[in-house]
């Protein structure tokens, strides 16, 4: 597994977004464009961290441009339920208190003048599936309607996940802030144990390994298991058990990952696992406990996929033969993230 290259200096990025599949546009210019030209804004996987992000563990996510959305008007009006969705959430920021902790203001004026037009996301990325569905949409928001009000120096990415945290709060009860990150930055991003944001050079396709993703056919709300995982941390056991096993179980994947050390990756992979199906068995839906205990057995390491309770798992093997032959006999079908 090839060593993965040094974090970017945050002081250093370059603030990028996809339009189309090619072209990259700086921040602003967004408002007096056409929706044709509208910026793309891709969905993520969050490898490592799901619930450690409210605590002291570390967290590495990828933006994953399989699935994206972009806003566009409805001139037909057959995508009412997302225009309602957005106008939903503009009366949020226009009642709220949260537009007021905004480092970067929305132009509200513009928003409810485009969603009288028929505004919408068009996008293909599952919601409830643990790809970031509700990040993308809130980094495209972000994108058009704070142009006129971001400085021209490239923001603090801090100040952006800050303001991605109080906006996506919207949608989950309670966010990080980290998945329209994600999808706002396009890069992959790695929180350490500070939480501070250190974006990295990171090619799944380069890391040798084989890493698939499994659908579990059903959907998952994060607010209610977020809450449910709360709940079990005012237990002291359990706290103590997520200290202590999860986090450390959690920082080496990450580690080991970023600096190419495959062995030791997969050691605490396993014991990250092993944590999940004993004390996040709520978020594991209840026909795969047995389909992610019995892979375990073959080198096959699957693991939840952002907050669980259905949608995508993610599965990690040392090849593509291993985790093809194990899916084979066993009737899984797999979506391949890297590796042949």
């Amino acid at each position: 597994m090839n060593k993965i290259q040094e974090p970017l200096r945050p002081d250093s990025l370059l603030l990028r977004r996809r339009v189309g599949d090619e072209a990259i546009l700086p921040l602003g210019e967004r408002l007096d464009r056409g929706f044709g030209d509208e910026a793309s804004f891709p969905s993520k996987l969050l490898l490592f961290g799901e619930y450690g992000l409210m605590f002291d563990a570390m967290a590495l996510s990828v933006p994953f441009n399989r699935f994206s959305g972009y806003l566009d008007l409805d001139a037909d009006q057959s995508h009412q339920e997302s225009s309602a969705e957005i106008r939903k959430f503009y009366e949020h920021l226009k009642t709220g208190d949260s537009s007021l902790n905004l480092h970067f203001s929305f132009n509200l004026d513009r928003l409810e003048e485009d969603i009288q037009n028929g505004l919408y996301f068009n996008s293909n990325i599952p919601q409830q599936y643990g790809v970031g569905s509700s990040g993308a949409l809130v980094a495209a928001l972000f994108s058009r309607y704070t142009a006129c009000s971001v400085p021209q120096n490239e923001p603090n990415p801090e100040l952006l996940k800050a303001d991605f945290a109080i906006l996506e709060s919207y949608f989950h009860g309670r966010s990080s802030g980290l998945d329209p990150l994600i999808s706002f930055l396009n890069l992959p991003i790695l929180l350490d144990t500070k939480k501070t944001v250190q974006p990295v050079q990171l090619d799944l396709a380069q890391t040798g390994l084989s890493i698939a993703l499994i659908d579990t056919k059903t959907t998952g709300a994060t607010g209610p298991l977020v809450q449910h995982f709360i709940d079990q941390m005012n237990y002291p056991d359990y706290e103590l058990a997520f200290e202590t096993q999860f986090i450390p179980a959690n920082n080496g994947c990450i580690e080991s990952l970023l600096n190419g050390k495959k062995r030791s990756f997969f050691l605490f992979l396993e014991k990250l696992i092993q944590f999940q199906l004993g004390h996040f068995q709520r978020m594991i839906p209840v026909n795969f406990h047995a389909v992610i205990s019995g892979a375990l057995k073959e080198k096959v390491f699957i693991k939840l996929l952002g907050s669980g309770g259905g949608g995508f798992l993610i599965a990690f093997a040392e090849s593509g033969q291993v985790i093809k032959t194990w899916a084979e006999k066993h009737g899984i079908q797999l979506q391949v993230v890297a590796g042949s």
